[in-house]
């Protein structure tokens, strides 16, 4: 075998490829480009789906890639063995409708032979249990003996598809013979004579899968045949040169050993002391190298660290990392100081790290310090439910404090079971896992569009609908195909109820979702028929308009009028080309650092989310919306400019984060030479910037670490955005005074203090900003002053309100109801009270009366104050006796009012929503009912 470190053996790859006329690409996002079945791009053949289920053209027949993945389904496993990881770097040779078995099985076992050097005495495959035509090739062709072709089935011999469809087929894997003494290893079979490639010994290594593509698999599991058969071979770069370096562990191979002694030299300093090599020390470093790795790689990618989806489970990986470094004695950040090692490692191969670096190191850092202060509150909330577990003498750790520990402070299940074990306690793992699954559905989202698929027989797999949207809002088309439930249908009538109806047309003015812009909505009418479209979808290059019929019938092959609403789209115009703007003055006001990580422009406002890891202040907020203010006050001209892709760099047009291009863009430039923004963008802009006339930013929030959000509205939107501010804050002004009209002369001289002196009617606002269009930022200081004025009134109040002790006249009248409609249980008494704006005061002296009358009070309290709400609910020490437990009594109603609280058994509160405060009282009511006496 032919020793080799990992750079040598992709250069080897990619030239031997080359020399078979393949196009060598460079590797895909690890962010799956329209792909929502897949978290993130986890096989060398995720970025090819198109091409093999024919949707898209591929640009050669041919293609070779070393393509970074990243799985995260055996992340319990990195660490505990010698060659799971979660980022790998997958060796992949493809073909597109061109070579098929034999070149790829002939060209896989020459590499093998020639470029590794490996002995092919020690050479064995497996093939799927039916394909003859491998073993055929194998066997008469290759020359390898039949006792060393293993017919295996579908659980090891079939690959995909890549997420819940695509292509998939029968598959060949190539293994290597490490020798009979394996089997008497650790991880061996103890019997050489019955072991073979397949089982779970380690003497025969599995290094490299020759996937047959011959189907695509649909949502629902169904195989068809594909257009064109193809080829999607896969082999681990660190497996292989582990494997000729003759060593266990891929976490010897030179790049990943490097890092690990980094991380080695950085622990030992910190601690001053030498790193033992024990089991819990190598898991712990293999964790931190694997995990380092993933995240630098994911990050580069745009994928930052958030509360859901696949920014959740970065997240997560960059938890478990610091929870070993945790076990090893590191108690504070420690990755972002071995990121640089990573950098320098994988810059020349994968440049990206090297352009990210900042930012990735940013992100890193302030996920850590998020982490670690997390779980110092999450020791803490540990050891509280811990002594709650001894006080009760339980040996079962209950499931949904283990869920609030993974959930709230992001504790592994792991690091539960481990705490718990050295407690001598188990974990409810049943419990935790049905709270897992609660939380996965509500997390659901509607996938229906972006996981269409075309029915089988739809004959336009490789067309390319043609767009006109940018010059017309009206067009004549030809209906192509009409798809109604996945299959094509040649009419359609009103009888079909439904929204979800798909229209496929020659050419179309409507716009696709896309580049964060919605989907265009309007009419396509016929000579007989007219559908409402409302949305436009894209898959491949074949556009979708999805809508219902209103009206007659529509035939396939019909010529047809398709109209876009006009209005919506201008204001999608509006938004698109402002965020634009918006993300110009970010640059300039903040920093280059800043880059676009995701976007919505709707009809009603835009969100344009950025990297940046610290909350904005006020004026960096107004100093970038009078820039954009500005850039629309010049009334550049904006231009759309079709050019190739080194073209376009070279004008420093600004790229979205993580997103790749092809060979030819499309760019906006807005301004001479790009003065107020250029950038690659397939989306609606206005033709000046003058055409936006107005902009407020109305919000600035963070979706993420190292993620800011800016909400924002433009042309009339601003208007009645300002419209509604101030009608709701006439509401409230209203609403305050109403509450305390009947209080003291005091508090009404408060109430007079505020006064709304903003323009009232939408045409006074907008006549105010055509003279001015900075007034945005005074008037939303203005709206802020005044509810900033409510606030401190209010405090104001209850100050005079504690001064004067309480409102009696008003307690009297609620006790004397409260008791007058009790009802009295056989062992004690239940008082209800719902009222709204009693302040804590109130309550206090009005339960205190009443466990004064009745020593066996029972006291259900609902107050309402404005948008908020309080369940309280108290009783004595004689209803205690009697079994009431007000605990267990809020845990059981406070999720009707969506709120959070606790206590004791005489006393428990906590507060939520008010809609449904009253359900929340008669369900309390109904619990003691049903649980005490009858009445």
């Amino acid at each position: 075998m032919k020793k080799m470190i990992c750079k040598e053996l992709r250069k080897a790859w990619i030239d031997f490829f080359k020399s078979k006329d393949h196009l060598h690409l460079p590797s895909a996002s690890l962010l799956p480009a329209d792909d929502p079945t897949l978290l993130f791009t986890s096989a060398g053949m995720v970025p090819f789906k198109d091409y093999f289920n024919g949707t898209k053209k591929p640009p050669h027949p041919r293609i070779v890639t070393i393509q970074k993945c990243l799985r995260t389904t055996d992340l319990e496993s990195v660490g505990k063995t010698a060659r799971h990881c979660t980022f790998f770097e997958m060796l992949g040779n493809f073909s597109f409708g061109d070579y098929f078995k034999k070149e790829a099985i002939e060209w896989a076992y020459e590499f093998s032979l020639k470029v590794l050097e490996l002995d092919s005495e020690r050479i064995y495959v497996t093939i799927y249990k039916d394909d003859d035509e491998a073993f055929e090739i194998w066997n008469k062709q290759i020359g390898i003996p039949e006792h060393k072709i293993i017919r295996l089935g579908k659980e090891h011999n079939w690959w995909g598809p890549a997420g819940d469809s695509g292509p998939c087929g029968p598959c060949t894997e190539l293994y290597l013979d490490r020798g009979e003494q394996i089997c008497f290893g650790e991880t061996g079979c103890k019997n050489p004579k019955t072991c073979k490639p397949g089982n779970d010994c380690d003497r025969y290594l599995e290094y490299w899968n020759l996937v047959f593509n011959q189907y695509f698999q649909d949502t629902e599991g169904k195989l068809h045949p594909l257009p064109k058969k193809g080829i999607d071979t896969g082999a681990g770069l660190e497996r292989i040169v582990a494997l000729l370096n003759e060593t266990d562990s891929v976490y010897e191979t030179d790049e990943l050993n490097h890092i690990q002694q980094a991380f080695r030299k950085e622990i030992q300093q910190r601690l001053n002391k030498t790193l033992d090599n024990n089991y819990n020390t190598i898991s712990a470093l293999r964790v931190l190298t694997d995990h380092l790795r993933s995240v630098t790689f994911a990050i580069s990618d745009g994928i930052f660290p958030e509360n859901t989806g696949r920014g959740y489970v970065i997240r997560r990986i960059i938890r478990r990392a610091l929870l070993f470094a945790h076990h090893l004695g590191i108690h504070e950040p420690i990755l972002y100081k071995i990121h640089p090692v990573v950098v320098d490692i994988y810059k020349e191969f994968y440049p990206e790290v090297e352009q990210n670096k900042t930012i990735v190191q940013e992100t890193i850092l302030q996920e850590e310090n998020r982490f670690l202060e997390t779980l110092t509150k999450g020791i803490k909330k540990w050891n509280e439910f811990l002594e709650e577990h001894k006080n009760q003498n339980l040996t079962l750790f209950d499931g949904e404090k283990a869920f609030i520990l993974y959930d709230t402070y992001g504790f592994p299940l792991e690091l539960t079971i481990e705490l718990a074990q050295k407690e001598g306690l188990n974990v409810d793992i049943e419990t935790f896992n049905k709270k897992m699954e609660e939380q996965k559905e509500k997390s659901k989202q509607n996938q229906q569009w972006k996981d269409f698929q075309f029915p089988p027989d739809f004959p336009y797999i490789n067309e390319e609908t043609k767009f006109t949207g940018y010059e017309t809002y009206k067009e004549k088309g030809k209906i192509l195909s009409i798809i109604y439930n996945n299959q094509l249908i040649k009419e359609l009538n009103s009888s079909i109820k439904d929204q979800n109806i798909v229209i496929v047309t020659d050419k179309t003015c409507f716009y696709p979702e896309g580049g964060g812009q919605v989907g265009d909505t309007g009419y396509i009418t016929g000579k007989k028929g007219k559908i409402r479209v409302l949305d436009t979808k894209k898959k491949g290059e074949i556009i979708l308009h999805i809508g219902t019929i209103i009206e007659g019938s529509l035939q396939e092959g019909e010529e047809v009028e398709l109209e876009i609403d006009k209005e919506r789209r201008k204001f999608l115009t509006y938004h698109h080309s402002s965020t634009h703007l918006l993300n110009k003055a970010l640059r300039d006001v903040l920093g280059d650092h800043i880059y676009q990580t995701g976007s919505l422009v709707a009809p009603d406002y835009l969100r344009f989310d950025f990297s940046h890891n610290k909350k904005l202040s006020e004026k960096e907020l107004e100093e970038v919306e009078k820039r954009v203010i500005e850039a629309i006050n010049a009334k550049a001209k904006v231009e759309a400019k079709i050019m190739a892709l080194e073209e376009a760099k070279k004008t420093g047009a600004i790229a979205t984060f993580g997103e790749k291009y092809g060979d030819v863009v499309r760019i906006i430039e807005m301004g001479e030479k790009g003065k107020y923004s250029i950038e690659f963008c397939g989306g609606c802009h206005v033709k000046n910037t003058g055409d936006i006339k107005y902009f407020h930013i109305i919000k600035e929030s963070s979706p993420g670490a190292g993620n800011r959000r800016i909400e924002a509205v433009a042309n009339e939107r601003t208007i009645d955005y300002f419209y509604e501010r101030i009608k709701q804050l006439e509401n409230s002004i209203n609403e305050f005074k109403e509450k305390y009209k009947k209080e003291n002369e005091e508090i009404q001289k408060l109430l007079q203090t505020i006064k709304l002196e903003l323009p009232s009617t939408k045409e006074a606002i907008q006549k105010q900003l055509e003279k001015n269009p900075f007034e945005t930022i005074q008037l939303e200081k203005e709206i802020q002053k005044i509810e900033n004025q409510i606030t401190e009134v209010e405090k104001q109040i209850k100050k005079l309100q504690k001064k004067e002790g309480f409102n009696k006249e008003k307690i009297d009248s609620i006790l004397k109801n409260t008791i007058q409609n009790l009802i009295d249980y056989k062992t004690f008494k239940v008082f209800t009270i719902i009222e709204e704006n009693l302040t804590m005061n109130d309550l206090k002296v009005l339960t205190d009366k009443i466990k004064e009358q009745f020593s066996d009070a029972v006291i259900l309290c609902g107050i309402k104050n404005l948008d908020k709400c309080m369940l309280l609910y108290t009783c004595t020490n004689k209803a205690v006796e009697q079994g009431i437990d007000c605990s267990t009594l809020l845990k059981e109603t406070i999720p009707i009012i969506e709120g959070k609280g606790g206590g004791k058994k005489e006393m428990a509160q906590g507060g939520g929503k008010p809609d449904k405060i009253k359900e929340a009282i008669e369900k309390a009511n109904e619990i003691l009912k049903t649980q005490f006496a009858v009445i």
